[in-house]
């Protein structure tokens, strides 16, 4: 059995200034633990084949050229209230009429306005789904299983050597775990994890600004991996250079919920893949 540290312990030990975006978001969480209220969002998990994230990304990478995780956010913490009262359903029915192969969905509320409820709605709607939130306790694991997601997100920046830990933990609940790296020296402690799914944020998480990951010292690493790259995608032609740079899959949020037509954005990618493909 696991052991797994102290949620606050994992907050501090971020060595990440307070003032900074994550921090403030992992305080935030950290507040939220003691009041999760599991049981009422609990929905029945659909049977099917195993690892149903991992299989829709492999499936569309292999036919389509890539894969798109559609996120549904409302808000960050540097943009503030971008994409509030956008409605959820339509916003993924587009998105799965467009050709994405997952979801994501923001469950942290204070900064990202997500909900975990969001999850058992998707679940209408058919595709794998993403908890994406900010796990430093197993209550989180059990929160993202009992509204039905597929995968979880673990954030290598902060559960550092505890990574695999909660992977396992996350496997054992039935949750695809999707590694999240910010920087080359984090790959051991995916490593550790066994990660099947590995991201790599653009993101530079003291101060949010965006750099230009690449994907061939990843795969190099996780030579069997699937890779996903995450944040700094503002247009079609972005999601199509990352996947043509090696990526297998891309994930894209705030993008998505300012385009006026996010349907035709996805379709966009796609066609522009078909044409570099023919």
């Amino acid at each position: 059995m696991s052991t797994f540290p102290d949620p606050a312990a994992l907050v501090r030990g971020t060595s990440l200034p307070p003032s900074s975006p994550l921090q403030r978001v992992l305080v935030s969480e950290l507040k939220r633990l003691p009041h999760m209220n599991i049981e009422v969002q609990s929905v029945e998990q659909p049977n099917g084949a195993a690892q149903p994230f991992e299989s829709a990304l492999r499936n569309a990478a292999r036919l389509r050229g890539g894969a798109v995780i559609a996120e549904y956010k409302q808000a960050s913490p540097t943009l503030g209230p971008f994409a509030v009262g956008t409605p959820l359903l339509p916003q993924l029915q587009a998105y799965l009429d467009g050709g994405a192969s997952a979801f994501s969905i923001l469950a942290e509320p204070a900064f990202f306005r997500g909900d975990p409820g969001h999850l058992v709605q998707a679940a209408k709607l058919g595709l794998p789904r993403l908890y994406k939130g900010f796990v430093i306790a197993e209550a989180q694991l059990a929160e993202a299983a009992a509204c039905g997601a597929q995968a979880v997100l673990l954030i290598v920046r902060v559960l550092k050597g505890h990574t695999a830990a909660f992977a396992e933990a996350a496997r054992a609940r039935g949750l695809e775990p999707l590694v999240e790296l910010h920087d080359l020296t984090e790959i051991p402690f995916a490593q550790a994890a066994a990660a099947s799914l590995v991201g790599i944020n653009a993101r530079d998480l003291s101060t949010f600004t965006l750099g230009e990951p690449t994907a061939a010292p990843l795969r190099r690493a996780f030579p069997e991996a699937l890779l996903i790259r995450e944040s700094g995608l503002a247009t079609p032609a972005d999601a199509i250079g990352a996947l043509r740079a090696g990526f297998d899959a891309v994930l894209m949020g705030e993008a998505l919920m300012r385009s006026p037509d996010p349907r035709d954005f996805l379709a966009r990618v796609f066609a522009g893949l078909t044409r570099e493909a023919s």
